[in-house]
């Protein structure tokens, strides 16, 4: 619904879209990954009981909470790049994340329901708030921006991704996806 190169200008527009939901859980999701030693030591202390695993390794049965990742920065890089996925409150983690991060790819991901909204399936007065979030791609591999921002709806909503991209000035930028 919205992309762009300016992380702070795609992170404004996530958190706008935030304040119209109503919060539904006292955590977000935090995904990132982590290309250097600095990266991996700073997103540690950030996110400390966080799952750090190899990035494309997935078969290997080696991971590491923050707190204690490798001492070493050798034995540290070499297990780069690291994937950290964590829960955590929202509100002074994103930032702290968002300057951490490097090159490396994250998602932030809130949940919450959407107003009514007349005429929106997914913005009925009494459905289901399953499934409803505002997420935040950075440093996403697209050819018109690297930051995309989405909102997840409880049904195949074209009109309610319409209305919400409104909200923040952007568009529908695509087919309807399943996202996660």
């Amino acid at each position: 619904m919205y992309r762009t190169d300016d992380l702070d200008e795609a992170y404004r527009r996530a958190r706008v879209l935030c304040g119209r939901m109503r919060p539904l859980e006292p955590e977000m999701w935090l995904c990132a990954q982590a290309t250097t030693v600095a990266e991996a030591r700073s997103l540690g202390v950030l996110l400390p009981t966080g799952m750090f695993e190899p990035s494309y390794d997935w078969a290997a049965d080696t991971w590491y909470l923050g707190a204690a990742l490798p001492g070493d920065d050798r034995e540290l890089a070499a297990a780069l790049p690291l994937t950290v996925d964590s829960y955590a409150a929202p509100g002074p983690v994103e930032g702290a994340l968002l300057r951490a991060l490097g090159a490396g790819a994250a998602t932030l991901l809130w949940y919450g329901a959407w107003p009514y909204v007349p005429g929106i399936p997914s913005h009925s007065p009494n459905g289901d708030p399953t499934d409803q979030r505002v997420e935040l791609d950075v440093n996403g591999d697209h050819p018109d921006g690297r930051h995309t921002v989405y909102v997840h709806l409880r049904y195949d909503d074209e009109a309610g991704a319409a209305h919400l991209a409104a909200v923040v000035g952007g568009a529908v930028l695509g087919p309807v996806q399943a996202g996660r």
